[in-house]
């Protein structure tokens, strides 16, 4: 804590800038030596190097040039310091003169050394909120914006603060009485810059916070005379400067904006922050808002400190109509033939599962008519006659894919070479001129962009066509990404169909891991596991882990599996038989409109920065068959499920589950040992008070050892 603030600021006399440094209090060549040696090992050699204090300090400033230990330090980083070493002061009225004779400095050096100070202070501190995509924000103004100015974040330092309060000096007159400001947030300044008038004694002007457009709803008693003065924090239009002299009688002069960055005609400003801005900051009308066209959640800004309204959390009920008509067509393809696969490896010499996966070779062996008519156009339009080798990727799927493709190609195949990338031989990447690299499904696109790399070898004016049958790439943008990636000279990615999926890494634990991982605490081979033993169908769980498409969810306490019901509201006109429906399918099904609404912005999605947004226990009500119930358990993510944010959420919940699983005997109930699993295994929480009440209503027994025992873990926490 050295009271020194310093910074960079450019003359225009000459084309280097020059280095101010600004001391609130006493002048200490000590530091000004450290600041200028740490200011020339990062910025190179400044043109001149000003000393900023009070009028207080002349004499301190006067004798600087005589302090031989300063002199070096000075002359041996920046120069001579009779010329290089300028002292200059400022008066209580704000005005700056040259130490040394005592002269006003030009109008276009002070105006240089404020305005860099202020943009520099602004830049550090942020004195900009933005907001993101997902959100903007409603001003006091009763306008919307992408981003406001808070004035509080600029005011940190007591130092900054003082060299800010050198432009409110000016201001000060000798009758002023009392001082307006919108935001108590800068009656920090106004009170430093009043100290360092020192026109005032003890008796210091009144400041009072009228809350900015707060004051027009509530009849605020302004006294709008030639002894008051408005201080404005800071805006970007002038508006409610121009209000106050419309509808409270105060003149132009006596209202004055502290930072701006847009004015309208005779509204007057004290430091001009536009050169810190983007440039895209921008307002909008309530009627005419983009933002709010685009789906953006609305935040207030609320209060004295102009802060963002408290987060709130609300309440998401999934719709008939939140499955799009793009998701519709692909289930109506692809759902129910045993297609849709749940934790399977891609390869025999994969450890890894993929939950979503989709099995090429069934595709292939009973195509749907439309995927069969894009398949053969898109080889037909991509598949050159100058192919002469074709890469697949190494799992079965693709290897199946390629083989399609060589039927497909006919007697054309005979003149090309055919491998998986393992069988691929350096070799054969010599003078090929044409090259086919064939994936089944990709995920993330990374083993395409390995290929890639290894392709580089080739001869530059070779082609490269990567075509794909399948991209579950979470969304378009990443797809987008991989696509510039393997495009870069020229080559070409084909995917024939879409359907993006949330990605789900190596080392991800999903909720069928930690299942696992607790039941092994109980019912694995570990010595030091608990004593006691697991009941008889989750112990069957145990030893069943994964094993087949309808091997999801936990069964109903009878042990039947949850199937699907003939009215599925997803799948509505599509025409699907509900009979065929696997788990897999209800879980594909559910977790595309899952991620759909995570990718959607505003109030009608799940993914949102600034709210906490929850499924809504209604749509546990409205989707009552177990399968679906245990599909969205599954494929929520913690938060999504997390009713403890609101007591009347939990509240709310807690009587589904209640019923749920008072009723475990008969279809209404049939998922009951699912919502326990999730609330064991921390996918599904109440509050602690509703958990206990969950856990003694059922004390007594529930009827079901498996549902006993997991309420048993749920009331220990």
């Amino acid at each position: 804590m050295n009271g020194c603030f310093s910074f960079r600021f450019e003359k225009s006399s000459g084309p280097r800038k020059s280095l101010l440094l600004f001391f609130s209090g006493e002048v200490s060549s000590d530091s000004i030596a450290k600041v200028v040696k740490a200011d020339v090992e990062k910025n190179l050699v400044p043109a001149n190097v000003y000393v900023l204090a009070s009028k207080d300090q002349q004499q301190s400033l006067s004798d600087l040039s005589a302090d031989i230990t300063l002199r070096e330090e000075i002359e041996s980083f920046v120069g001579d310091i009779k010329e290089k070493l300028i002292c200059i002061f400022f008066s209580p009225d704000g005005k700056i003169f040259f130490n040394e004779d005592s002269q006003l400095i030009s109008a276009n050096l002070e105006k240089e050394i404020i305005q860099s100070g202020v943009i520099d202070v602004f830049q550090r501190r942020c004195g900009v909120i933005a907001s993101q995509s997902n959100y903007h924000f409603l001003k006091p103004s009763g306008d919307h914006c992408n981003a406001f100015i808070r004035a509080s974040n600029l005011l940190i330092s007591s130092v900054e603060v003082s060299f800010l309060a050198i432009g409110l000096l000016p201001f000060f007159a000798t009758g002023l009485k009392r001082i307006y400001v919108d935001t108590s947030s800068i009656s920090y300044l106004v009170s430093q810059a009043l100290s360092m008038s020192g026109k005032f004694g003890a008796t210091l002007p009144l400041i009072d916070s009228f809350e900015s457009y707060a004051a027009f709803n509530r009849d605020y008693d302004f006294i709008a005379d030639a002894e008051s003065l408005v201080l404005i924090s800071a805006t970007t239009s002038g508006g409610l400067a121009q209000k106050l002299v419309k509808n409270n009688g105060f003149v132009t002069d006596s209202v004055r904006n502290i930072f701006y960055s847009r004015l309208p005609p005779g509204i007057n400003g004290i430091f001009n922050i536009a050169g810190a801005l983007t440039g895209h900051e921008d307002s909008y009308r309530a009627n005419d808002c983009p933002l709010c066209k685009r789906g953006s959640r609305l935040i207030r800004i609320v209060g004295d400190q102009f802060l963002p309204e408290t987060p709130t959390h609300e309440q998401l009920i999934i719709k008939r109509a939140d499955f799009n008509k793009d998701r519709a067509s692909f289930f109506k393809e692809f759902a129910t033939k045993n297609i849709l696969c749940w934790s399977q490896s891609s390869s025999p010499s994969s450890d890894f599962r993929e939950l979503y996966y989709i099995d090429i070779e069934r595709v292939l062996s009973e195509p749907s008519p439309e995927f069969r008519k894009i398949f053969e156009r898109k080889v037909r339009k991509n598949f050159a006659i100058d192919v002469e080798l074709v890469v697949s990727l190494d799992d079965s799927g693709s290897k199946a894919f390629s083989d399609a493709i060589r039927s497909q190609v006919g007697a054309a195949a005979d003149n090309i070479k055919w491998c998986s990338v393992s069988e691929l031989q350096h070799n054969q990447l010599v003078n090929v001129g044409s090259v086919v690299v064939v994936a089944g499904a990709i995920t993330s696109g990374g083993k395409l962009l390995d290929m890639s790399r290894r392709l580089r070898k080739m001869q530059p004016t070779a082609s490269i066509l990567y075509f794909v049958g399948f991209s579950k790439i979470s969304n378009s943008v990443s797809l987008e990404q991989v696509r510039k990636d393997l495009e870069q000279g020229g080559h070409e990615l084909v995917v024939l169909q879409k359907v993006p999926m949330p990605r789900v890494t190596e080392n991800s634990k999903n909720s069928w891991d930690i299942e696992h991982d607790n039941l092994m605490v109980v019912g694995g081979d570990d010595p030091l596991g608990d004593s006691e033993s697991l009941p008889e169908i989750l112990a069957q769980r145990l030893s069943s882990y994964g094993v087949t498409n309808d091997n999801l969810f936990l069964p109903a306490t009878s042990g039947k599996s949850l199937t699907l019901r003939p009215t599925f509201a997803f799948w509505h006109e599509l025409e699907l038989d509900t009979d065929r429906a696997t788990q897999a399918d209800v879980y594909w099904t559910i977790q595309a409109l899952i991620h759909d609404l995570r990718c959607r912005v505003g109030k009608d999605g799940l993914d949102n920065f600034y709210h906490a947004t929850v499924i809504s226990p209604a749509c546990f009500d409205r989707y009552n068959d177990g399968v679906i119930q245990a599909a969205l358990l599954r494929s929520a993510n913690p938060t999504e499920l997390d009713y403890s944010v609101s007591d009347d959420f939990s509240n709310k919940m807690l009587g589904v589950i209640i019923s749920i699983v008072e009723n475990h005997a008969i279809e209404q109930g049939e998922a009951a040992l699912e919502f326990l699993m999730a609330m064991w295994i921390g996918t599904m929480r109440l509050t602690a008070e509703d958990t206990t009440k969950l856990c003694q209503r059922f004390g007594a027994g529930s009827g079901s050892a498996d549902l006993d025992f997991l309420l048993n873990k749920v009331s220990k926490g």
